[in-house]
């Protein structure tokens, strides 16, 4: 054999001892918290403790509900900027709700940057508070790309809930990357807006009758995440975050994902 076939031939079987070996999973940990418009439950500003839990828990990706920018004796306080500096992640805001002193609504960190993101208004009946839908896309290496989308649903309606729990799951179900979906539903997992989740995701807390409302009692799980259901993407573990219950009505959950 010439010195150019033996050559070729070690090379193709070093490709395909190569392409056999499993690719070892990437890991991701994501947290999703209502931080109450940026306010404790005494009504104090409570971004200094979210910045603490943020940086114990060192989550890779975060969805936060219920986010402020507002403008207070001609200064803007834009909350998701002010966390985003001091953790050092990338940050993009979804404004849901405009008012005479700044707007309100939901906002995404994450260590690495959006490719491009997206914002999606929700169907709402009359008289009901505007919702939206926000998704940034991330790639982490040339064979992992996926959404991380965020929401919060229309809390005085059980039908807003329901119609937008809908739209949500309509609108990424038949995403092509993987989807990640932090969200503040509003809704217990025996109602109605999580009917629309059952059947094509993957409910990080399934199971748990840990409450994420810290009002509530066991089994009032109103947060979640979830992980579109694909070959590529599994829920490996989840906790509710519950060292600082007096910094929100809510307490943040965090998941750790795999991807392959």
């Amino acid at each position: 054999m010439s010195r150019l076939l033996y050559a070729l031939s070690i090379l193709i079987l070093s490709f395909a001892l190569l392409s056999s070996q499993p690719r070892q999973a990437v890991e991701v940990k994501l947290m999703s918290f209502n931080i109450r418009h940026g306010l404790n439950v005494d009504d104090e500003s409570n971004l200094r403790d979210i910045l603490r839990i943020i940086k114990e828990n060192d989550p890779d990706l975060v969805a936060l509900q219920a986010v402020d920018s507002l403008t207070d004796k001609g200064k803007v306080q834009f909350q998701l900027r002010q966390i985003a500096a001091q953790t050092g992640m990338y940050y993009s805001y979804a404004v849901a709700d405009t008012s005479e002193n700044g707007t309100q609504g939901v906002g995404i960190l994450s260590n690495w940057p959006f490719e491009k993101t997206q914002i999606i208004s929700l169907p709402r009946t009359p008289g009901s508070d505007p919702k939206v839908l926000q998704c940034g896309l991330i790639r982490l290496s040339r064979s992992v790309t996926f959404r991380f989308c965020n929401s919060r649903l229309e809390y005085a309606s059980v039908m807003d809930r329901a119609l937008q729990a809908a739209y949500i799951n309509q609108m990424l179900v038949n995403s092509v990357q993987p989807v990640l979906l932090g969200m503040d539903m509003g809704a217990r997992p025996n109602e109605q807006p999580y009917f629309s989740f059952r059947k094509k995701w993957q409910d990080a807390a399934h199971g748990s009758q840990m409450q994420t409302w810290n009002e509530g009692l066991p089994g009032d799980r109103l947060d979640y995440i979830f992980a579109l259901l694909n070959n590529r993407v599994r829920i490996k573990n989840y906790k509710v975050i519950r060292n600082y219950p007096d910094v929100s009505d809510h307490y943040p959950i965090q998941a750790t994902i795999e991807f392959w």
